[in-house]
């Protein structure tokens, strides 16, 4: 990408893409503070704040912002996430002054009281119940990760523990938007049909009257190693198809595991990894057991490449109907077997680097995408201009350096296995866990 960056008087950076393909604008405030940034007993304030961030500053009210945009033709949304709470527009570019004054005054400027808290509150508990609570699946993997991340905040749900939505008070939240929300811990990223001789002077218009102020460090503390793996092997009535999911412990682009520094390449290689072994149907574990072994149904592997805190590589199945949970687990160790034996081929990893360059050059005929890319590179730790120094890594990439990230990191010890099944024969011979 061909990136211009630029930073306000008052620490605000500015990240721009240009795309001249239509007179269109991509229009987004990147803040870097996320659930990771929470305290026990306050957890899920940074979504909180997301949904309050809506309701209005002296200015511009509640719903008065959504309005306006609409009428200017475009759409708006946010989203919070470990590493960042973001807000973004899509509109015509010549409405980008339009969105800098209204996103520029609620970054200083928003009102808040119970009478606009108190219901606020309750929409994000019925939230809460919506898509956790009363969806089985969910529910289990919240605990698999309290497990998962013991001591790290990546465990505790982004929206928050039903308690603590319930507990925290306009003045938790009034507190998070003073103590984040400033523009020298913001990022703006704009991706569209305008150059950077005309964006500074409108950020500097906005933006830059905006005052900074001191913002606390991230300080997620790290996940300590463990001595052997975890299970987490649950059965609930209302599940209707079963999962197996074993995660293993694994660096990001950012972090290493249990606080060990970064190797540089180790993550882009694992992204490899998942891709030759779970990216698509043509991949190893969809092929050994779906295909050959007629065990699953589903069968794929994922990877978070990008995070600010250690990640996980993920393998999870969905087993055919009267295949036993228990039978999975075998089969996936007899793939994982003959891969750190023989390790990949050559063709193999051909093929994972051009599914991965292809993958890249469509999502850049979407601003949106672009957008997303550069704000969560910057949010979880990353410049800008290096955003792409992992495409050099994959075009170096040769098979060694796959074959040693699996050797370090598909470890017994270092893995969590979560199994989640509707009845307790579906398990064979697995026996259930406690929960936690």
């Amino acid at each position: 990408m061909n990136i211009e960056e630029f930073r306000l008087d008052n620490g605000l950076r500015v990240v721009l893409v240009q795309d001249h393909r239509a007179p269109v604008a991509t229009h987004s405030v990147w803040y870097k503070v996320g659930s990771m940034d929470e305290k026990p007993g306050k957890t899920g304030l940074a979504h909180m704040t997301e949904h309050l961030m809506f309701k209005g500053t002296p200015r511009h009210p509640a719903g008065v912002m959504d309005k306006i945009v609409q009428r200017k033709g475009g759409i708006q949304n946010a989203f919070t996430s470990y590493d960042f709470t973001a807000y973004f527009q899509k509109i015509p570019v010549g409405e980008l002054a339009t969105m800098m004054d209204l996103e520029s005054d609620r970054m200083a400027n928003l009102a808040l009281n119970d009478e606009v808290f108190l219901p606020e509150r309750k929409v994000v508990a019925e939230e809460r119940k919506l898509t956790t609570e009363s969806n089985p699946t969910e529910r289990f993997f919240e605990t698999v990760l309290r497990r998962h991340y013991a001591h790290h905040a990546y465990g505790h749900p982004i929206i928050g523990w039903a308690e603590d939505i319930q507990g925290y008070t306009v003045e938790d939240a009034l507190a998070w938007y003073r103590e984040h929300y400033a523009p020298n811990n913001a990022t703006l990223v704009v991706v569209g049909d305008i150059d950077a001789a005309s964006l500074k002077p409108l950020a500097e218009d906005y933006y830059g009257k905006v005052p900074a102020y001191d913002v606390p460090g991230r300080k997620a503390a790290a996940e300590p190693k463990r001595s052997g793996p975890l299970e987490q092997i649950t059965v609930d009535a209302q599940v209707q198809v079963p999962t197996w999911l074993r995660m293993y412990r694994t660096p990001t682009q950012f972090a290493g595991v249990a606080g060990a520094p970064v190797v540089k390449g180790e993550a882009t290689a694992l992204w490899v990894l998942a891709e030759i072994l779970g990216g698509s149907d043509t991949a190893r574990l969809y092929q050994a057991l779906v295909v050959e072994q007629e065990l699953a149904d589903a069968a794929q592997a994922s990877y978070d490449v990008v995070r600010a805190g250690e990640g996980t590589l993920d393998f999870s199945v969905q087993p055919k109907e009267g295949v036993t949970l228990d039978r999975i687990g075998p089969a996936v160790d007899a793939l994982l077997g003959e891969l750190l034996d023989k390790g990949v081929s050559v063709a193999e990893l051909a093929k994972a680097k051009t599914s991965l360059r292809s993958d890249e050059i469509y999502a850049r005929d979407d601003a949106f995408t672009t957008m997303y890319r550069l704000g969560v590179w910057v949010c979880a730790g990353g410049e800008p201009a290096h955003v792409d120094d992992w495409q050099d890594e994959l075009a170096a990439m040769a098979v060694e350096d796959v074959n040693a990230v699996a050797r370090k990191y598909l470890r017994a010890d270092a893995c969590t296995l979560a199994v989640l099944a509707g009845r307790r024969e579906q398990l064979g011979t697995l026996v259930p866990t406690a929960d936690y």
